[in-house]
């Protein structure tokens, strides 16, 4: 009888495939990690350092060029008397701009009857400098806007104020977590797994306003603060 003989390499893979295949079956038959999840929370608040804001103008004529034409009109006239109270091109952008045509209802025999167009062009405006906001509101409602909306108070760089949430989000699930680890008489070991959300919610708004007035006070604004908010989901070996 042929001997075959195996050398010393493949009896070491041979036994290596056999630990591996024990070490797969004990885990797979061991109990599940037991673990504490916990959600923290933290909010911040702070002062906002700008502003955004929006106006608009609509125009109606009996074509749609016409009504374009009057429309950029009272639109310059806005941008114009914003550029001389101190706005720069950077602080406006078109946010929207809609030519749509016009019908009257005739709620008796449910006719539409044309009228002619429509143009409406809104106008975003940054503030930087939030001393600039009560008079460009102002600039802008003397200047003939139909439609203003906001402002809504932002923050230029809200790293710092985020970074701060998050730290008292994990310190309040930590908290939660020892607390529970106690009553239930367990210990905490390690962090399984973390996730966390923040949001920057927006400060007051002033309602949007007609600006159809002949003379109106100067506008006052308080930003008052804004809010942000840190969740964390932590999750803990125990």
């Amino acid at each position: 009888m042929k001997r075959v003989r195996i050398g010393q390499a493949a009896v070491t893979a041979l036994a290596l495939a056999a630990v591996l295949l024990m070490s797969t079956a004990a885990l797979a038959q061991a109990p599940d990690v037991a673990t504490l999840v916990v959600t923290g929370r933290a909010e911040v608040r702070v002062e906002p350092d700008m502003a955004v804001f929006t106006v608009g103008v609509e125009t109606r004529a009996s074509t749609a060029e016409e009504a374009r034409a009057a429309n950029a009109e009272a639109m310059n006239a806005i941008r114009d008397k914003l550029l001389l109270s101190g706005a720069e091109e950077r602080h406006l952008k078109t946010r929207h701009f809609h030519v749509s045509p016009e019908y009257r209802y005739n709620p008796s025999d449910g006719s539409r009857t044309f009228v002619g167009y429509v143009v409406s062009h809104t106008l975003e405006v940054t503030v930087t400098d939030l001393d600039n906001l009560g008079p460009w509101l102002d600039a802008a409602i003397a200047a003939g806007a139909t439609q203003v909306s906001g402002p809504i108070f932002v923050l230029s760089n809200p790293d710092e104020a985020v970074e701060r949430a998050l730290t008292e989000a994990v310190r309040n699930a930590r908290a939660k977590a020892e607390a529970l680890a106690r009553a239930a008489g367990v210990f905490l070991k390690r962090i399984v797994n973390i996730s966390e959300s923040v949001s920057t919610p927006v400060g007051a708004m002033l309602r949007s306003v007609a600006a159809d007035m002949a003379e109106f006070a100067a506008t006052p604004v308080s930003p008052g603060e804004v809010s942000v908010t840190a969740t964390v989901i932590i999750t803990y070996e125990i």
